[in-house]
């Protein structure tokens, strides 16, 4: 038989397993404790090999969740995740109706609603909550008893223009008898549908 061929035993240093002082974060605590500490908020093997590959593997940077998500607590994550994946979305102008010919027939029912002709419950779909609001505090109480009844309102012209896809800027003048009104509003393209977002009434 021949003698077993010796191996020499090669000694590697024990990186330091100590955590750091609660004044010690970041940098300041991997330098004060030296090369290899663990420092607090990282593995306690987080240290490099004699080949210098670190001893914990980095996950892929697609695997890793979106930077604002690692600021948000655990408890609100999922809440951040279904409004980016669940929340409004928005639609461009392709799949949207015909901007001038919709926001007519939106003026003129907010008009209607103002009057009371209308009730407010029909523009919900069709407004963000900030306008809904607004128009539901400019509604009249209707017309006193014995009163005339006002003329009717009637949009007689729109001018539209698109400063972006999805984007409608609207301007429209409104007569009621002898007297003439101008209404300017803001539509955007949100789930399949024009959606006013913000609303100027003369």
């Amino acid at each position: 038989m021949t003698p077993a061929t010796a191996t020499t035993v090669r000694r590697l240093p024990l990186p330091a397993w100590e955590p750091p002082y609660y004044d010690e974060v970041g940098t300041a605590a991997a330098v004060h404790a030296g090369p290899g500490a663990a420092v607090q908020g990282t593995l306690a093997l987080a240290f490099l090999l004699p080949s210098g590959v670190p001893a914990v593997p980095q996950a892929p940077l697609d695997l890793l969740p979106p930077p604002d998500l690692r600021l948000v607590a655990p408890a609100e994550a999922d809440e951040v995740l279904d409004e980016v994946e669940f929340g409004p979305q928005p639609t461009p102008r392709a799949a949207l109706p015909e901007p001038r010919t919709w926001a007519g027939r939106f003026v003129q029912a907010v008009i209607e609603v103002l009057a009371g002709d209308r009730p407010p419950s029909q523009l919900v779909r069709w407004t963000t909550t900030e306008v809904y609001d607004d128009v539901a505090c400019r509604i009249t109480s209707g017309a006193r008893p014995g009163a005339p009844t006002p003329p009717r309102a009637v949009v007689r012209s729109v001018h539209v223009t698109e400063p972006a896809d999805g984007v409608a800027e609207v301007s429209a003048l409104v007569r009621r008898g002898i007297r003439c009104t101008a209404v300017a509003l803001r539509l955007e393209g949100m789930d399949g549908r024009w959606q006013c977002t913000a609303l100027e009434l003369g």
